[in-house]
């Protein structure tokens, strides 16, 4: 049968095989306990999507078990795509540090090249002695008015924009969980929290966050308690506000 599945990736693989048996996923969430949104995510290879990789191979492992394919093909699948998205990683970073070096010798040129030119040419940029002058002197100018001394309709000085609050997230375990958070859109940062363990953040437009135990976190948005909806242990996705 594994001839049959697609082994060009663990999704494609674990897919094949449920596919095969005609099994809905929502029969496979029930199966392995495991949330609809997590398998959509392994079948779909979205590892960003995806909570920290101890618990993805335990979820790949439930998964092959529940549909008959091979465990250790599916977590073999799994570990090759990551080993090569670390490497695309890494060469990536590489290239940004040559061309910040690259960047940073061409301002420090630059630098040097305009230091010399205005040694060079210094003496264009001193002021000329000043001469004696028998022309009768002007009056003095009115200032002109500034933007902050300009009054409203009501008399009232215009307002100075504020910027805007910053959102503070505050988070407390109960029970030991994981927890995937995503910042205004940002990098995906994961955390294995034990209970009693705190977690404050700032964010300026809102939170994603992926929690492997529904009951084990008490979350305060502005010091304003978030609800969970969820049971023990269940894998559950939020976003704040």
């Amino acid at each position: 049968m594994e001839s049959e599945t697609n082994q060009d990736s663990f999704g494609g693989y674990l897919k094949g095989f449920r596919v095969k048996q005609e099994l809905a996923i929502q029969t496979v969430a029930e199966k392995t306990k495991i949330a609809v949104h997590c398998l959509k995510a392994i079948e779909e290879n979205a590892h960003d999507r995806l909570p920290p990789q101890a618990y993805v191979k335990s979820f790949i492992r439930t998964y092959a078990h529940a549909v008959g394919a091979n465990a250790d093909v599916a977590v073999g699948l799994y570990l090759s795509e990551v080993e090569q998205q670390e490497h695309a990683k890494q060469q990536s970073l590489r290239r940004r540090k040559k061309l910040g070096a690259v960047r940073r010798a061409i301002m420090a040129v630059g630098v040097i090249i305009s230091i010399l030119l205005l040694l060079r040419y210094s003496d264009f940029f001193m002021d000329p002695v000043p001469t004696p002058s028998t022309a009768a002197p002007k009056p003095n100018a009115l200032p002109e008015p500034s933007a902050t001394g300009v009054e409203t309709a009501d008399g009232s000085l215009p307002s100075v924009a504020r910027t805007k609050d910053k959102l503070k997230l505050k988070v407390i375990a109960v029970k030991q969980t994981w927890l995937k958070v995503i910042v205004d859109g940002q990098n995906a940062r994961s955390y294995n929290l034990k209970p009693e363990d705190r977690l404050e953040l700032e964010g300026t437009h809102n939170f994603n966050l992926m929690i492997g135990n529904a009951t084990g976190l008490q979350i305060f948005l502005n010091e304003q308690p978030v609800k969970i909806f969820g049971s023990s242990d269940q894998v559950v996705s939020l976003k704040i506000p």
